[in-house]
This record gives structure tokens, sequence and C-alpha cells, in this order.
């Protein structure tokens, strides 16, 4: 009367070095645990490149900053602090006659 016990799963092994735990082996089931404990590929995205709170906020400002461009026109931020002469052409530009004998080679 044999009993018929079920097959035994196949276990891989993987191949690294952990500190400490030489001998030992990792059946898949650590091995999972240890696979499900993973941040996602973009948290580790932006800690590479260094991306946080700082960054949204500059973007948001560069994003803000060409739409009233567009909406207002160049040089309504220097008009609205008062700086004279920007975004407007109320000055014209000197006229410099080059014909005269001071600017002949």
């Amino acid at each position: 009367d044999e009993t018929q016990s079920p097959p035994a799963q196949e276990t891989t092994e993987r191949n690294v070095i952990v500190r400490g735990s030489e001998g030992d082996t990792f059946t898949d089931e650590i091995w999972e645990e240890i696979d499900s404990g993973e941040p996602p590929k973009w948290m580790v995205l932006k800690e590479l490149m260094g991306i946080n709170i700082f960054t949204y906020i500059l973007a948001a400002l560069i994003v803000i900053s060409f739409s009233l461009n567009v909406l207002l026109g160049p040089g309504w931020l220097g008009q609205a602090i008062g700086m004279k002469g920007v975004g407007t052409f109320t000055a014209p530009d000197p006229v410099v006659d080059l014909s005269n004998s001071d600017y002949l080679l």
C-alpha cells in the first residue's frame, strides 16, 4: 500500500552572493518575496536622476512662464514690475550714417 506523494516542485537556484549567507540556498518563494519588495523602476530612475519636489516646482514655473509669454507677449513681466523699455518699441534706434568719412576704411 504505497501512497503517492505529489511530485516535488523543482526549485531553481540563482547564483547570487549574499553576505552572511554562505552555504544557504534561497528557494523560489524567498526570491519571489525579495522581488516583490523592490521599488518600482520609475522610483529608482527618479532617485538616480535627482528628481524631487523642487524639480516639479521648477517645471511648473517654466510652463507658466512660457504660457504667459505666449498669451501676453514678450516683456510682460518687465512691464508689470515697471522696467522701462521692455517689451515695447516706443523709442526708435538712433540712425548712424555709415557713409561718413569717419567710418570708411
